[in-house]
């Protein structure tokens, strides 16, 4: 080492003989400061750097989280000794989110980051959508609030008959406060009874905010909703529905009947004059066991009168059923029911009444099974109507329709036998030999049955394959018995 010279050691002064004081160089010193300028997607960074004496680059990191993402631009510090204060613009924000940031300054001798600090950008305002309130027949109040989050927010109120609105009121402003306000708007000339749809919406540089969709109805006739049917018993049960008076005084009822004709109702009642839904209920009495009944709800006011939709109940008791109600001479079908205590053991009586006589008759006493069901074989020979009774309640009457049992073959060329079987004679009767063309089944012969309500017959066919088939008309099978179909011959000539 000379005497006289200067010697650099980093963090020291030297004083060397013949020489003087030298000043030595360090890393760089980096302080954050605070965010200025907020807004929804920019804000400006401050800190300060000291170069330590060393020609010094700075940047600021940021990012949602510690772990940053994004720097500013690398600009330089000097290399004095002095603090020097920075500040760079942060673009690209999301607004109303947290954000991390620091300040790095970094020389030869070595790179400093400053401490973590957090801001949250400006968030758009918050629109809350109130309630409608004095509401007539053609306007109404719409209320709301608005937080405007510190920034200068102006709002309106869109409304109409659909969510697509279509109308809106005049904008206001709602200040830059940060804190939520109450707001509110009068619309008119709106269509009387009719349903409308409602939001608040608020606006500022951050953005836009759209309450909920709310709705209110205009005074006009009473809505009405047909409820379901509770209590259903063998000869009662309660009707139930809601309404909406639409802020005139209305007057409820229902309407019951076994048809859309209904002929029954209940007392008139009334249901006030507000503009919430309400439900409402009443008892019916003297039902038929085990019958279908329509029913709805109905309410008027002095606009104009409501009528809810048409449902049905069945009451309770023994149940009676069949899968067809139709069946061909000769063959059997089963009658099905259930009692209501759905118990096994219970005694079931079953009536027939055939056609043409005086009144039903007992054929059968069958006991439930399992869950209460019965059921009972039958043999109809002619139209005959069913009934099931227990405990003293009778059900709906069942009718099942028969057919003539006709038989159709072959019995020799061009010959055929055909026999009509029924509960009676059909001796005399004519019978229709058909057979399927393009257009459908066509009648190509018609004879009439002998005394045994048969025929043998012979008929003249084209070449080729034809489809055959017998038919007897409901008019020639005569009361009491449906028209009478034969299988289908394949006959080829």
């Amino acid at each position: 080492m000379r005497i006289g010279a200067t010697v650099l050691l980093s963090g020291l002064l030297l004083l060397f003989p013949g020489g003087g004081i030298a000043a030595t160089t360090a890393a760089p010193t980096a302080i954050t400061g605070p965010v200025t300028s907020i807004g929804p997607t920019t804000a400006t960074a401050t800190g300060t750097v000291n170069p330590g004496g060393q020609a010094t680059n700075w940047y600021f990191e940021y990012g949602t989280s510690t772990s940053y993402g994004t720097q500013t631009a690398t600009k330089s510090a000097g290399s004095g000794t002095t603090n020097v204060q920075v500040s760079a613009a942060l673009a690209g924000l999301a607004p109303g989110t947290p954000y991390h940031y620091r300040l790095v300054a970094a020389n030869a001798a070595g790179t400093r980051r400053g401490a973590d600090g957090i801001f949250t950008t400006a968030a758009a305002p918050v629109a809350v959508t109130g309630s409608a309130r004095s509401v007539t027949t053609t306007s109404a109040t719409l209320t709301g609030t608005v937080d405007p989050n510190g920034r200068a927010t102006t709002w309106y109120v869109e409304y109409g008959t659909s969510t697509g609105y279509g109308s809106r009121t005049a904008t206001r402003s709602a200040g830059s406060g940060t804190t939520a306000r109450n707001v509110s708007t009068s619309v008119s000339s709106l269509i009387p009874g009719r349903l409308y749809h409602y939001r608040l919406v608020s606006t500022s540089d951050a953005g836009t905010s759209r309450g909920a969709d709310r709705t209110f109805s205009t005074a006009g006739p009473p809505l009405v909703r047909t409820g379901t049917a509770l209590e259903i018993g063998p000869t009662t049960a309660r009707l139930t529905g809601s309404l909406n008076p639409q802020g005139r005084r209305t007057t409820w009822y229902f309407e019951y009947g076994t048809t859309t004709r209904y002929g029954s109702r209940t007392p008139n009642r009334t249901a006030g004059s507000g503009f919430g839904d309400l439900t409402v209920t009443a008892p019916v009495s003297r039902l038929r066991t085990a019958a279908l009944y329509h029913y709805r709800l109905v309410a008027r006011n002095n606009v104009g009168t409501t009528r809810g939709a048409d449902l049905t109940l069945t009451t309770t008791g023994v149940t009676l059923a069949a899968r067809v109600r139709r069946v061909v001479f000769g063959r059997a079908l089963m009658l099905s029911g259930a009692v209501p205590t759905r118990r096994p053991g219970e005694s079931v009586t079953v009536f027939a009444q055939r056609f043409g006589t005086g009144s039903p008759l007992a054929v059968a006493t069958v006991f439930t099974g399992d869950g209460g069901v019965w059921r009972y074989l039958a043999r109809p020979t002619i139209r005959t109507s069913y009934l099931a009774s227990w405990n003293g309640v009778t059900s709906r009457e069942l009718v099942i329709g028969v057919r003539p049992r006709v038989v159709f073959r072959r019995v020799g060329l061009a010959r055929f036998r055909t026999r009509v079987l029924g509960a009676r004679s059909f001796a005399g009767r004519k019978i229709k030999l058909q057979r399927l063309t393009s257009v459908g089944w066509v009648t190509v012969k018609r004879v009439r049955l002998n005394r045994r309500s048969a025929k043998t017959f012979r008929v003249q066919l084209r070449r080729g394959r034809s489809r055959l088939r017998i038919v007897m008309s409901v008019n020639q099978a005569g009361a009491g018995y449906l028209a009478g179909i034969s299988r289908t011959i394949v006959y080829r000539r």
